[in-house]
């Protein structure tokens, strides 16, 4: 984003868009954000606009109120209407990416509100992963129920599902049951897209009433700046990133009931602010920094001193402590060897130094979509970002921004200067998901930049207005504001609802975004599932199927070797081969799994299927006498099902027919072995002179 400084740019910008609504309304309403002061204004907090009181109100001081912009109404009524306007292409989206693990694989999201007791009590992926035979592989689980409770409320509304055993199994669900889950996933977005405009609309009263509360057109700047962004294309359009959304919402109404409960000293008031607190926590981790943010807003807002300001916060230790109970009583830990999956520790193949200039090459990475949301992929898993060193200068200047940002805010806070608040936020959010302290499971994710971004889009506003505030006449400063504003909101919508079409569905989703990352193992084993969801779509028209199958082989061939230990590449590459008549080649692969992942849950079923393949194979071969044939179909029947006696026991009369002995007599012990009541199998065994080991 670049400043207008040049005034003759300035006046292009009038003339180009002097007509527009947007300017007329910033023509009337700034005077008094871009007049400087008769008197200079101290370093710790922007020149007084308005003179606004405890309830937000945003009479002018220079002029009289004779225009809507200053007003909430009028702000919020924007805000509400750009986050409607942008997001609204997403209402036919179906279901893509994380909802299959929060949503539609959910059995406790699929009951309705008789899941709600399973939600409020275990890790929010407990039912998928009961699904996939597995236990947690996240460190230190998840434990988010708030977002999973409104989907089983949306469950329970748009009806439960009729499959009581396990609902949220995709393979188990008719066309009929599969046509209505992505029916459902139409409404879950219109109600993600409604909590997101109510959100900007929250936060913007908090911004409004806390952080500029006397200047409410910085506060809308900063709001209109979070609204648009691009970035936040994923909490939005991915729904099962309500989560996301909610602990937006939750945070601000956190912030706006504590200033209250100090203004009124109600107990209502306090009350609220804790169960916003507790709702906070409930949607997802983040509002843990309130332990830290809340007391520094006590201290730079209502100045109160640091003693003071951490008393104000001891109420909040309640909610605080109930939630770390439930979640400690509701979250498993890891599995054993999940720790040791690059998938779920994305810097296990790194050094210590490897991991730490990574970790801030990511960081700097971050800061680079902020400024530049361009280009966005739902997956930056391994090997997208690739492990670097402290050679490399960019890791260097990453450390030195952040260490910057670290000094400024202590500086700041000393001065009680609001810009300490938002350096805080930004940082301390971003802590959470780093990987420096904790490990997230992933090395980065758009998402998780979404609680960030609000401290980044406070500083963005501030210093626009204080560039702004230098430009001279006024009117000029004024259009040119209002210029930007309109080619940032411009340029931000074309990015936003062009992204939004990406997630319309998995396979939307993955085959675009394997072009922005190329190196993920994840992308690519995404994208062959894509393929392959095609190939059956396409299954009657065998070219088409054919051709499918053939670019699902290749992305799952690169996931191989990018990593060798990803099994699920391994499994499909394999169901590939095999729906392309090419058995052969999948049993190698489906071999691989059951040796290193055994327990994947169709593998066996894979498995089975095979066998009972190569075993009417090699029946077929027998009866055309070529026993040779016979026993090689047979052997892979048995590599596929070692434990079904009766295709040892044909290898085994193969192998005889062949005038291999030998080997009919290996066969035969195992045959003997899986079924030691089966005379025909002792009578040749005994005839070829075998011992019955």
């Amino acid at each position: 984003m670049k400043l207008v400084k040049d005034k003759r740019l300035a006046a292009n910008f009038i003339g180009c868009v002097k007509s527009a609504d947007f300017i007329a309304i910033f023509r009337n309403s700034s005077r008094s954000i871009m007049a400087k002061q008769s008197k200079q204004q101290t370093p710790r907090e922007p020149a007084k606009a308005t003179e606004a009181g405890s309830q937000g109100h945003t009479t002018t001081s220079s002029q009289p109120n004779n225009f809507p912009l200053t007003a909430f109404r009028t702000q919020a009524i924007i805000l509400a209407f750009l986050a409607l306007l942008f997001y609204g292409n997403t209402f036919k989206n179906e279901y893509a990416f994380d909802d299959m693990m929060a949503i539609v694989s959910n059995d406790y999201v699929q009951r309705g509100v008789a899941g709600i007791g399973d939600i409020m009590t275990k890790d929010a992926y407990q039912s998928y992963l009961e699904h996939k035979n597995g236990g947690n592989q996240l460190a230190g689980g998840r434990y988010r129920p708030l977002s999973l409770v409104t989907f089983a409320i949306e469950q329970q509304l748009l009806g439960v599902s009729t499959n009581d055993e396990s609902p949220g199994v995709t393979h188990n669900r008719t066309k009929e049951e599969e046509d209505k889950m992505i029916s459902d996933m139409h409404f879950r977005h219109v109600v993600n897209v409604l909590l997101y405009a109510l959100t900007v609309v929250v936060l913007l009263s908090f911004l409004r009433k806390v952080v500029f509360k006397d200047n409410p057109m910085i506060a809308f700047v900063a709001a209109l700046l979070f609204t648009v962004h691009p970035i936040h294309t994923e909490v939005v359009a991915n729904v099962k990133s309500r989560d996301e959304i909610l602990s937006v919402l939750f945070i601000s109404l956190t912030f706006l009931q504590a200033f209250k409960y100090k203004e009124t000293a109600r107990k209502k008031d306090l009350v609220l602010g804790l169960l916003c607190f507790f709702l906070a926590l409930l949607s997802k981790e983040y509002a843990a920094t309130l332990v830290v943010l809340l007391p520094l807003s006590f201290y730079l807002f209502n100045k109160e001193t640091i003693a003071q300001s951490f008393k104000s916060f001891v109420p909040y230790a309640i909610p605080f402590v109930l939630y770390v109970l439930l979640r400690l009583s509701s979250v498993n830990g890891m599995a054993d060897g999940a720790e040791k999956d690059i998938m779920n520790n994305p810097y296990l193949y790194a050094t210590g130094a490897q991991k730490i200039a990574t970790e801030f090459l990511v960081l700097l990475d971050y800061l680079k979509l902020l400024f530049f949301p361009h280009p966005l992929t739902a997956d930056y898993s391994f090997n997208q970002i690739p492990y670097t060193d402290f050679g490399n200068p960019m890791v260097w200047l990453s450390v030195v921004l952040y260490a910057g940002m670290a000094v400024a805010m202590v500086v700041l806070f000393r001065q009680r200067h609001l810009l300490a608040f938002a350096l805080a936020l930004y940082l301390a959010n971003l802590a959470l998901i780093s990987n420096i302290f904790f490990n997230i499971g992933a090395p980065m994710g758009e998402r998780l930049v979404f609680h960030s971004s609000i401290g980044f889009a406070i500083v963005v506003a501030y210093f626009l207005y204080k560039a702004f505030d230098r430009i001279k006449p006024a009117a000029t400063a004024q259009a040119a504001l209002g210029g930007l504003l309109v080619v940032v909101v411009a340029a931000s919508g074309f990015k936003t609802f062009d992204r939004n079409k990406a997630w319309t569905n998995n396979n939307t989703l993955f085959l675009t975004d394997v072009q922005t990352s190329p190196n993920s193992v994840l992308a690519n084993t995404n994208a062959g599932s894509a393929c392959m969801s095609y190939a059956k779509t396409n299954k009657d028209d065998t070219t088409a199927s054919r051709e499918w199958f053939t670019k699902a082989i290749g992305y799952f061939s690169k996931a191989i070797t990018i990593n060798p230990g990803h099994m699920l590449a391994y499994e499909n590459r394999g169901l590939c081969y095999f729906n392309m008549r090419m058995p052969e080649k999948a049993l190698p692969d489906w071999d691989t799994v059951k040796v290193h992942a055994p327990s994947l849950p169709n593998i066996d079923n894979y498995l089975g299927i095979a066998g009972k393949f190569f075993f009417g194979q090699g029946m077929q071969h027998m009866q055309q006498h070529d026993a040779e044939a016979a026993i090689v179909s047979f052997k892979n029947a048995a590599s596929a099902a070692p434990a079904v006696p009766d295709i040892w026991y044909n290898l085994a009369l193969a192998c005889n027919e062949a005038h291999h002995a030998p080997e009919a007599i290996q066969a035969l012990n195992k045959t003997l072995q899986l079924s030691p009541g089966n005379t025909a199998a002792r009578d040749l065994l005994a005839a070829l002179g075998g011992t019955g080991k």
